[in-house]
C-alpha cells in the first residue's frame, strides 16, 4: 500500500460542502469530501470505483451518504449487485428499506443498458450498476444519463483496469492489504492524484 495520510471519519453532514450542498451530497468522511472533485458525491454524475474484486466491501465508502439519500423520496439501485453490497444495503438498518431496488437485467438486456435506462428515468436519487464490460464510450453514455436524470451513478469495476482509458471523470481505486484499506483518486488515465488510508 502506498504511503498516504490517515482517512478520519468525521459528522460530515454539520459541515459545509465545499462546492456546496446544492450540487453534491457529503460523503460522511471530510477527507474524502476533500479528495473528490466536487467536494462529496456529485448529485447528478458518475463516478467509478475500481476494487480489488466482487468480495471486497466497499460500503464503509458509500454508507454514510446512502443512509441520508434513502430518506429523501427517490430510489437507490443496485443493478447485478454483488454479495457484499447486497447483504450491507438490506442488513443496514439506518437505511429506508422501502427505497431500495435490486435489478436484475432480463435476459436480452445487458447491466448497461438497465443501468442507462435508470439513470435516465430519474425516478433514483442513486445507481449502482456492475456491468461486466467496459468501455471509454460505456462512462460517456452513463455520465449522459446521469445528467438528464439528475442522479449519481457509481459504477463499479475491477483490478487491472486503471491503466485504461476512461470516459469517467471521477474515479477512485479501494486498496486492501494486511495493513487496512485505502483509497486513491485517478484520473482518466489511471494516474493517481491522490490517496488517503481508511481507518
Amino acid at each position: 500500500m502506498n504511503t498516504v495520510n490517515k482517512l478520519h471519519h468525521l459528522n460530515a453532514w454539520e459541515q459545509s460542502s465545499v462546492a456546496g450542498s446544492s450540487l453534491v451530497t457529503p460523503t460522511g468522511i471530510q477527507v474524502l469530501d476533500e479528495m473528490l472533485p466536487c467536494g462529496g458525491w456529485p448529485k447528478s454524475g458518475l463516478v467509478e470505483i475500481i476494487l480489488p474484486d466482487a468480495y471486497c466491501n466497499v460500503m464503509p465508502l458509500l454508507m454514510p451518504a446512502l443512509i441520508r439519500l434513502s430518506q429523501q423520496g427517490r430510489r437507490i439501485a443496485m443493478v447485478n449487485p454483488t454479495y457484499p453490497v447486497r447483504a450491507g444495503l438490506f442488513t443496514e438498518t439506518a437505511i429506508n428499506h422501502n427505497q431500495v431496488l435490486q435489478v436484475n437485467p432480463h435476459p436480452g438486456r445487458s447491466a448497461l443498458w438497465t443501468a442507462e435506462s435508470m439513470l435516465y428515468s430519474g425516478d433514483c436519487c442513486v445507481v449502482m450498476a456492475w456491468p461486466n464490460c467496459r468501455t471509454e464510450l460505456m462512462g460517456k453514455r452513463l455520465q449522459k444519463s446521469a445528467a438528464h436524470g439528475k442522479a449519481l451513478g457509481i459504477l463499479f469495476s475491477y483490478e487491472g483496469v486503471e491503466t485504461q482509458a476512461s470516459g469517467v471523470e471521477t474515479r477512485l481505486k479501494l486498496e486492501l492489504d494486511s495493513e487496512g484499506s485505502a483509497v486513491y483518486l485517478l484520473n482518466s488515465r489511471g494516474e493517481v492524484l491522490s490517496g488517503e488510508v481508511l481507518r
